[in-house]
């Protein structure tokens, strides 16, 4: 599946946001089991665990009841997609960081400044599209 950039874009500053907020130890009732989940060591892997995790969860979410089976299953995405979307928060605020040496090095005039961060900037973006 591919992604769309203009909607993803928004979907992942907006979740990636909520998630840097959410503690699960606190919201999971205690005696039961936690899970690492899915860990992804590099932006891409955590795109495709976000992409993978969702589309799972989609799959439960279309039913109108759930089983206790489904809920734990569910609850063990869950990980999968806090550790994606901590990836993508801290990788979209280092990406928004490189779009404003873009910008100021392009108010500057510093070409060299805009060839180098401009790139790196393209290479991070264009890791939606996969």
């Amino acid at each position: 599946m591919k992604f769309i950039y203009p909607s993803l874009a928004l979907v992942l500053i907006v979740a990636a946001s909520i998630a840097g907020s959410v503690a699960a130890d606190e919201m999971s009732p205690k005696g039961r089991p936690h899970f690492e989940g899915k860990q992804a060591e590099t932006f891409a892997e955590a795109l495709t665990n976000f992409e993978t995790a969702n589309e799972q969860l989609e799959e439960y979410l279309e039913e109108d009841s759930l089983e206790p089976a489904d809920l734990a299953h569910i609850h063990e995405l869950t990980y999968t997609l806090e550790n994606a979307l901590e990836m993508i928060r801290s990788e979209l605020s280092d990406l928004a960081i490189t779009l404003e040496e873009v910008h100021l090095g392009s108010e500057r005039g510093d070409t060299e400044i805009v060839l180098e961060a401009g790139r790196n900037y393209l290479s991070v973006t264009e890791q939606f599209d996969d």
